[in-house]
């Protein structure tokens, strides 16, 4: 028997707390009163109808994991409420295959917002706005992309390479090479800055 505790302060339609009033805990769709236990363990039985504190209206029992209806000294009755089975008290969560009427697929909510997907139609897939990430064509254009076989001829060839190869035997010769590395770098378009 997979046990979960259920905790609320009880309120009335008015919003009104329910103080020291009587809430029937019964077997969802039916008018069984559930068996309650005031410990998590289930073994020492509680009274149903609970009651509910006097100065706060709060009441908490344990019961199986199921679905109940509670029935409120208003005559009003809160059907289907839930009690999860607590973790590591033998309550597993049900297995996807057990769940009825789920949906099949799950489509993408369309928006605009971070947590939306956008629309093949939307402006910012091809739009080269500042600051906003885009979808570019391929090319060589500034606002196009490279694709992934694109090469550039030279980039490290000629005294680039040749600096990329030191052999310099102290600090002042190797900061000397990286140095000249730089300015070929720079000037080639690979790096800016100074």
């Amino acid at each position: 028997m997979a046990l979960g505790r259920y905790t609320e302060v009880a309120r009335a339609a008015n919003g009104d707390l329910i103080r020291a009033g009587e809430v029937t805990v019964l077997v969802a769709g039916s008018s069984t009163l559930a068996e309650l236990w005031q410990d998590d363990a289930g073994t020492v039985p509680a009274w149903n109808p609970a009651v509910t504190d006097l100065a706060s209206g709060a009441w908490s029992a344990v019961a199986e994991a199921g679905l109940y209806d509670l029935r409120y000294p208003d005559g009003r009755t809160v059907h289907n409420v839930p009690v999860a089975g607590a973790s590591g008290g033998g309550g597993d969560a049900p297995s996807w295959d057990d769940i009825a009427d789920k949906p099949e697929t799950f489509p993408p909510t369309i928006g605009a917002t971070a947590a939306t997907a956008v629309a093949g139609n939307d402006a910012r897939l091809s739009a080269g706005a500042a600051g906003t990430a885009t979808v570019r064509a391929l090319g060589t254009a500034a606002t196009t992309a490279a694709p992934g076989n694109h090469t550039h001829t030279g980039l490290l060839t000629g005294s680039a390479a040749e600096v990329n190869n030191s052999t310099a035997e102290d600090a002042p010769g190797l900061a000397a090479d990286f140095n000249a590395l730089l300015v070929v770098l720079r000037a080639r378009g690979i790096i800016t800055g100074t």
